[in-house]
């Protein structure tokens, strides 16, 4: 084991992308919610905090609920492969958190569905705040955690971005929004291609 890994109490986890593979959903979701989305212009809206990336509002459909929709969706999506075994390994020394996007009620839906809710000692998400920086900084103030203690997990180059502005290092994965390319943009401190890679 590295001395990295030994120095590290507490893994922040991002979700979408990270613990389920649920690209399929979020952009099924905002295709319907938003006129003439593509692929690609989805993908970039996360090049930054999400809920600040800029859209035209003439192309959104009001008669469309997209967290329902996105929550149907990832509902029917199972974790990633050795998702959950290499959680239970994690958690025998470390905190465990998630740091999301996503709204909290959505969050706690899948994880007690797919039995990873007993797995995280704190889930924070959209209703906490839009702003995954001030949901770092409450972790480290509520546990007593300094950045250098920590380790978050994401597949995003703007989730890269928030962690760096707390000087949090970052394992990207390859598998979620983002290739490798673009991850790279944010200089994390690893990337990796199977989840399992997190007990390296």
């Amino acid at each position: 084991m590295s001395k990295t890994a030994e120095k590290v109490k507490a893994i922040i986890f991002d979700f979408d992308g990270v613990i389920v593979d649920s690209f399929s959903a979020n952009y099924g979701a905002s295709s319907l919610f938003f006129y003439d989305l593509e692929e690609e212009e989805y993908k970039a809206r996360f090049f930054g905090n999400i809920y600040q990336s800029k859209i035209d509002k003439k192309r959104k459909k009001t008669s469309v609920n997209y967290f329902e929709e996105y929550e149907r969706r990832l509902l029917a999506i199972s974790p990633g492969k050795n998702v959950l075994k290499t959680l239970e390994r994690l958690k025998e020394k470390r905190l465990l958190f998630i740091n999301s996007s996503t709204p909290e009620d959505s969050l706690e839906k899948y994880l007690e569905k797919y039995s990873l809710n007993n797995l995280f000692d704190e889930i924070l998400g959209y209703n906490f705040s839009k702003s995954k920086v001030k949901k770092f900084k409450h972790l480290f103030n509520k546990y007593k955690l300094q950045p250098q203690d920590c380790i978050f997990v994401t597949d995003t180059l703007g989730d890269i971005k928030e962690a760096n502005e707390v000087k949090l290092k970052t394992i990207a994965v390859d598998f979620g929004f983002h290739n490798s390319e673009i991850l790279k943009r944010g200089k994390p401190f690893k990337i990796i291609s199977d989840f399992e890679d997190l007990l390296n």
